[in-house]
């Protein structure tokens, strides 16, 4: 039987070429079946149809109906040719097409409960709606959905030129280098993605390859201009594209974005040592100091005053000491609390019981043995009340373990001050184990010092914590057992050690002199000061063998330069 012509719309296929402008191109059959005369596009049975002239390929695409839906009107659905249809299960599906040249090559097909799938040529789809706008122009908007497309399109009644991503944010990047002629075709870009995490996520790494005069990033009151839209908030979108803000890095700010600090933000310390302390105006919080000297020299004797200078005022520690076990730690803490030797003194008597065994002298190291294990235990209990936490490496010196430890104790701990002895012996941890390749420069001392320096200039700067890294020197001609100068050219490794700091401080000390006094004190000499550019000799420190503390000693300078202590 031959079917009649109740009725006439616009041809989909005619109008993706920019025809059929009278809307009648497309005869509608009382059989159900439609046919266009001009292009002969046409369709059978409601929901399949088959573009001849529209894809040079077999893929049988999808022509919807166009049903408004969340606040999209018919004549917006209409003029994006996005449609809907129902599959073989009853159940309604959504299209959106993608175009090349004129003709479709892809289709977007969104299921019940926000399912998706591909349908036709889906490799490097052009943005959606881009077929519709001519390339260049004032202003183009991008946003991350279909909905948010229309929804922008409607509200700037379908005159501006609106696209939407074909794949969500994950895929943002890609479609816009992928069209990057036609973005950069406009003179303005507004990218108004979604504003949950990932969606601005997305807009700045599009930002970040745009040229910077070119792209804004608007922002909205709710997750997307559709849910604006349905929101009744409109005006809401008008305005985020006007007032959308060019994109600016996060790294640079205007200085009107930018708080003045506050004295409340930074805490500021003593040292135990008065004249170190008035040299380098106290020690700060979120900054770096790095203590560099030959072995033997007082590093780690320093540290150590640092550390119970700190429990004793009420601080948090945390300290990553790589050549000790933290029982050693321990022993050298309660040592300090007990102004005895402790380690010293256990190893005396464990010589003394071998030499009875022996039959041999007695061996005296010069340390009187009064420890008591009453004393011991109660000077334990007190450390144990303390807000101090020791990292027990195990072996585990990959950079990454090292510094996801660290931002545990900043963050989760609340730690103020974090102690590293060494980043020498970091650095060779990294270089001999199997992690050396979790970060750049597996291989090279230099780079691994690079690396980790960098990670704990982003520690401090993201927590306002504070560190203090312990260093070696080079190995050259220089005697630095014996007192020799220390220059920041000497500090071993890297010229991050010296560039990365706040604070850079020299200890030197003449192990081999006569003289007991100037053996046994320890130049402290500062070769950088950020804060005030103040340099040079701040404190001389005597370590006293008999109760394992140091002390300050009243110093000057002879006529020759050479330092001079009073003990």
């Amino acid at each position: 039987m031959t079917s009649k012509v109740i009725n006439r719309e616009q041809c989909p296929a005619c109008a993706s070429h920019g025809r059929d402008n009278s809307q009648d191109n497309l005869a509608i059959y009382d059989d159900g079946h439609k046919y266009c005369f001009a292009c002969e596009y046409r369709e059978g049975k409601v929901g399949v149809i088959e573009m001849k002239i529209q894809s040079d390929t077999n893929t049988k695409f999808y022509n919807g109906n166009a049903v408004s839906n969340r606040g999209i009107t018919e004549k917006t659905m209409r003029f994006f040719n996005y449609g809907t249809i129902s599959t073989k299960e009853g159940k309604k599906a959504e299209i959106a097409s993608f175009y090349r040249d004129g003709k479709i090559v892809a289709q977007h097909l969104r299921g019940p409960n926000k399912t998706f799938r591909w349908t036709g040529d889906s490799s490097r789809p052009t943005l959606w709606g881009q077929n519709l706008w001519r390339g260049k122009n004032k202003r183009l908007i991008i946003t991350e959905g279909e909905y948010d497309c229309m929804t922008v399109s409607q509200l700037l009644n379908l005159k501006w030129a609106v696209v939407s991503l074909p794949n969500g944010a994950a895929g943002a990047v890609k479609a816009i280098k992928d069209n990057l002629e036609f973005v950069n075709g406009y003179d303005e870009v507004v990218l108004m993605f979604d504003m949950d995490e990932a969606g601005q996520e997305a807009a700045k790494s599009v930002a970040e390859f745009l040229p910077p005069e070119k792209c804004k990033i608007a922002s909205l009151p709710y997750k997307d201009a559709n849910e604006c839209l349905q929101k009744n908030e409109s005006q809401a979108v008008i305005n985020a594209i006007w007032e959308a803000q060019r994109y600016s890095p996060d790294e640079i700010l205007h200085i009107q974005n930018i708080e003045a600090p506050s004295e409340s933000e930074c805490s500021v310390f003593p040292f135990p040592f008065n004249s170190l302390t008035e040299f380098l105006v106290g020690q700060r919080s979120g900054e770096i100091t790095l203590w560099a000297s030959g072995t033997g020299s007082g590093k780690s004797t320093i540290i150590r005053e640092l550390i119970y200078d700190h429990l004793q005022a009420g601080r948090s520690i945390g300290a990553i000491m790589l050549e000790e076990a933290p029982s050693e730690t321990i022993d050298d803490m309660i040592s300090l609390m007990l102004n005895k030797p402790v380690r010293v003194i256990r190893a005396q008597r464990m010589m003394k019981d071998l030499s009875i065994q022996l039959g041999s002298k007695d061996i005296c190291v010069g340390v009187i043995d009064d420890l008591t294990d009453e004393e011991y235990a109660d000077a334990r209990s007190e450390l144990n009340q303390t807000n101090f936490y020791i990292y027990d490496h195990l072996g585990n010196s990959g950079l990454k373990n090292l510094c996801s430890r660290m931002e545990y104790m900043a963050v989760s701990l609340g730690v103020e001050v974090i102690i590293l002895d060494h980043i020498t012996a970091a650095a060779t941890g990294l270089m001999g184990g199997s992690s050396s390749s979790d970060y750049d420069g597996g291989s090279s001392e230099r780079l691994l010092i690079d690396n980790i320096m960098k990670e704990f200039r982003a520690l401090v700067s993201r927590t306002g914590v504070r560190i203090d890294v312990v260093s070696q020197l080079k190995k050259t001609n220089k005697a630095y057992e014996e007192g020799d100068r220390i220059t920041l050219q000497d500090l071993r490794g890297s010229g991050s050690l010296s560039s990365v700091p706040n604070t850079v401080i020299g200890l030197e000390r003449d192990r081999q002199n006569p003289d007991p006094i100037i053996a046994n004190t320890t130049t402290v000499r500062v070769l950088k000061n950020r804060l005030t550019g103040r340099a040079g000799v701040a404190s001389c420190l005597f370590y006293d063998h008999t109760t394992g503390r140091l002390k300050e000693l009243d110093w000057a300078f002879d006529d020759s330069g050479k330092i001079l202590v009073d003990s």
